[in-house]
């Protein structure tokens, strides 16, 4: 009987993980994965005082991603809906694993939490990722 609940609680939670959703997505986690559209994706948000800086890594094994300009497909956006384009995205890798810094300017003083978007990769309108500014 006890096996039969360990087993029953690894598969609930093998349930959880495949969605590819990350757990706590709105706290302040530095790294975030979301998959769907058989693409991963990864990102990473790397604290700077100047600007803000993600480290976005796409893998797949059965999607071309070399097709995806990932500076037209990215963007950031604040608690109040106001969206910023990114200053620069310094890309790496092509085919089915690409990695990318994205650099956004200061966002608009005191906001608090921001949402990095990757919009219509592998067929998935978006991926958002989450994190508390605090």
């Amino acid at each position: 009987m006890k096996a039969l609940a360990i087993l029953l609680a690894a598969l609930v939670l093998s349930g959880l993980l495949e969605r590819g959703e990350s757990f706590g997505a709105a706290a302040s986690n530095a790294t975030q994965t979301v998959s769907g559209g058989g693409v991963a994706a990864k990102v990473t948000y790397l604290k700077s005082n100047d600007d803000l800086r993600f480290e976005v890594v796409l893998d797949t094994h059965s999607v071309a991603l070399d097709g995806y300009d990932l500076k037209a497909i990215i963007f950031l956006r604040d608690e109040s809906g106001k969206t910023y384009l990114p200053n620069a995205v310094e890309s790496k890798g092509s085919g089915h694993h690409r990695q990318a810094s994205v650099i956004f300017p200061k966002i608009a003083r005191g906001a608090k939490r921001v949402e990095l978007v990757i919009k219509d990769v592998g067929g998935v309108k978006e991926r958002i990722f989450r994190w508390d500014l605090e």
